[in-house]
């Protein structure tokens, strides 16, 4: 029945780690261009606001169903307002090196468990694989 449905409560089961990355990766990128905000692409930076004061979160990363990765891949905007994704791959990499040297959770499981949020449709092409 619906209050079943109503009744089970999968927000406290499910558990995402943020990754505390350097401004670099994130809200340095969004302070040299406020026009992400506006961006058709700027799922990315409300996704990150979101986990941040999520039920979801953990500050456990022992915890974790999830692991998130803060980059804004889409954010370093041309003087025209277009993403420049061929700088995706660099930031990616940089993250995953970061990340996979400081702490143990990306090596557990080569990083099945870790997410990005790329919300462009540049195809896969320009993406660390």
């Amino acid at each position: 029945s619906a209050g079943d449905v109503l009744e089970d409560d999968p927000v406290g089961r499910l558990k995402v780690f943020v990754y505390d990355l350097p401004s670099k990766y994130n809200t340095k990128i969004l302070r040299k261009d406020p026009r992400c905000l506006t961006h058709m692409f700027a799922a990315e930076i409300f996704m990150h606001r979101f986990l941040l004061s999520s039920p979801v979160r953990t500050l456990n990363p022992e915890e974790a169903d999830w692991f998130y990765t803060p980059v804004y891949t889409t954010c370093d905007l041309t003087p025209s307002g277009l993403p420049l994704p061929f700088k995706s791959p660099r930031m990616m990499r940089s993250a995953i090196q970061l990340i996979s040297t400081n702490w143990p959770y990306w090596n557990r499981t080569e990083g099945a468990d870790h997410f990005f949020v790329v919300p462009h449709d540049f195809g896969a092409c320009f993406h660390y694989q």
